[in-house]
């Protein structure tokens, strides 16, 4: 089963919408609901990446096949876009997945050598 997000769907929803009208900054967001700023800046661009769907529950975390994860890890290294950018052309929940996926392909080879 996914994880339980400790916002809802519908508070990531209305912060979005509240940043992208110009109602409120990040900073004043992030603090009424004790998030971080870049929480709140990832919620921004899937938003505006997916739209309301963004923040539908998943029953279960994402599996990925190893091709995939290369393919990925590739195209970030090859300055194909940040980690959002490459996370978010391929849905993937978070940067921080592309991230770790980077760390463990750059230490797989270097146990190649």
């Amino acid at each position: 089963m996914g994880r339980k997000s400790k916002f809802s769907k519908e508070q990531k929803i209305e912060i979005c919408k509240r940043y992208l009208d110009g109602s409120e900054s990040i900073s004043i967001l992030a603090d009424e609901i004790n998030a971080g700023k870049t929480t709140i800046k990832r919620w921004i661009k899937i938003f505006k990446a997916y739209g309301d769907s963004a923040f539908d529950e998943k029953p279960a975390n994402e599996s990925y096949t190893k091709e995939f994860k290369c393919k990925v890890v590739e195209e970030y290294l090859a300055g194909e876009g940040s980690l959002m950018d490459i996370a978010l052309k391929y849905n993937i929940p978070s940067d921080r997945t592309v991230l770790a996926w980077v760390k463990l392909y750059n230490d797989h080879i270097d146990n190649m050598k």
